[in-house]
């Protein structure tokens, strides 16, 4: 069943009406899917719950009656953000889509000393990143949009990780040595909050290393072989999201 993501309060459960007026979601539904007066959608407004709706009407926007709400339970039991040096737009884009689909909370983008994009050059698109979000988290059956943050400094990166239970930081030099590997903290992981730091194209410096070291961040290994900027944050996600969702600690 077709699912839309929805805002400025055109969801209301108290009177089972519902209104869709944005034109990419009224185009989809009427000109794409061709869908017809009594066809069912599900509405979605970032709260958690999915609203099961039925069209009443189609024009120029669509009403809807709600037949019935519920939560959604489809987001994972650990709250983990991504923290990722910048990287250029189409790796960046890339990796939103597949962190959608993998479950993460919140996309970071930061300024290190390796990373090849400068921030004077570094342009944001901000309505072409909530439609890369909101599509794939329609198609993921998501209740919830992935956050986006704007660059941070590294500087800014160490100050909001206090805010977090466990801080990892993703090193090749750890996977080669096999020394603090991911799996020694899955049993702790869950409802908690989670940051993960991965290098951009030029990894992560020794400098930055050491500060991160001495601000709780824990290194960890991705196995021997050395990852992409744009498949390590896919790869710790996957880790996470299947050990929270199917692993061990849920048998």
């Amino acid at each position: 069943m077709q699912r839309y993501f929805v805002f400025n309060n055109l969801i209301n459960y108290e009177s089972k009406i519902a209104f869709i007026s944005d034109k990419e979601n009224v185009h989809h539904i009427r000109d794409v899917m061709r869908m017809k007066k009594g066809d069912e959608i599900i509405l979605l407004e970032n709260d958690g719950y999915e609203y099961l709706c039925e069209i009443v009407d189609i024009s120029s926007s669509i009403s809807l009656n709600i037949i019935e709400r519920k939560e959604n339970d489809n987001e994972l039991n650990v709250w983990v953000d991504i923290a990722h040096g910048l990287v250029r737009r189409e790796k960046k884009e890339e990796t939103l889509r597949r962190l959608v689909e993998l479950g993460c909370h919140k996309y970071i983008p930061v300024l290190m000393e390796r990373s090849i994009v400068r921030i004077d050059k570094y342009k944001e698109n901000e309505e072409r990143i909530k439609t890369i979000i909101k599509e794939c988290s329609e198609q993921a059956e998501r209740g919830k949009l992935m956050e986006y943050s704007n660059p941070l400094s590294f500087k800014e990166l160490i100050d909001i990780s206090k805010e977090y239970d466990y801080l990892f930081v993703c090193y090749e030099d750890s996977g080669r040595s096999n020394e603090k590997a991911l799996n020694n903290y899955l049993g702790k992981l869950n409802n908690k909050k989670v940051l993960v730091l991965v290098g951009p194209e030029g990894g992560i410096s020794e400098q930055e290393l050491d500060i991160l070291i001495h601000n709780s961040f824990i290194p960890i290994g991705l196995g021997k072989r050395i990852l992409r900027t744009e498949t390590a944050p896919l790869f710790v996600m996957s880790i996470l999201g299947y050990h929270a969702e199917v692993g061990d600690n849920n048998e």
